[in-house]
């Protein structure tokens, strides 16, 4: 008899604590994230052969609606603002807009180079969503180098090496562009 209401109990309560540990963990949605990033990198200019370190400072605005679309603002800076390039867009929407999906807790966006290569970016959020960690991943096809265009000049460049420094990562309640 004990067993039997023990049972009882348990397929009572089972679906209410499987639902408050579902609920625990805040949705992703409704909320906007900034991001920003540094690329400290070495280029090699194709059309000259010459080197040069670099750098180039990203900041993405980004929104998550209560539906799940993302909305995002990528600003990129080499060099001053003279080379500064700005894509606004609904995710996925262009060639050159980052493409963001949802991967369990973290989203993440891939964006191919217009030459050959690659960046993947991943926030991963704390159970509440209310802080997160950004981490920036630029990649090759097999042995092929990294190359592109120049953010403004369009000289081709080949990325002899690049590191990602100071990443940072904020939540915010709400729409980011004012909705």
């Amino acid at each position: 008899m004990k067993a039997s209401v023990a049972l009882l109990v348990l397929a009572w309560l089972g679906p209410m604590v499987a639902a408050s540990a579902v609920s625990a963990a805040a949705p992703l949605r409704g909320i906007s994230v900034d991001l920003s990033w540094t690329d400290n990198r070495t280029e090699k200019f194709l059309d000259t052969g010459e080197e040069k370190p670099g750098y180039q400072t990203s900041q993405v605005q980004l929104y998550i609606s209560d539906q799940g679309r993302f909305f995002s603002r990528f600003n990129r800076v080499a060099k001053g603002n003279n080379n500064r390039l700005v894509n606004t867009a609904v995710s996925g929407e262009g060639k050159s807009v980052l493409s963001w999906r949802f991967e369990g807790r973290s989203i993440a966006a891939d964006q191919k180079f217009g030459g050959s290569g690659a960046r993947r970016i991943v926030v991963s959020f704390s159970d509440d969503a209310s802080s997160c960690t950004l981490r920036v991943i630029h990649g090759k096809e097999g042995s092929a180098p990294i190359r592109y265009p120049g953010l403004t000049s369009l000289r081709p460049i080949e990325l002899v090496r690049i590191d990602v420094t100071n990443t940072t990562c904020q939540v915010r309640q709400g729409n980011v562009f004012g909705q």
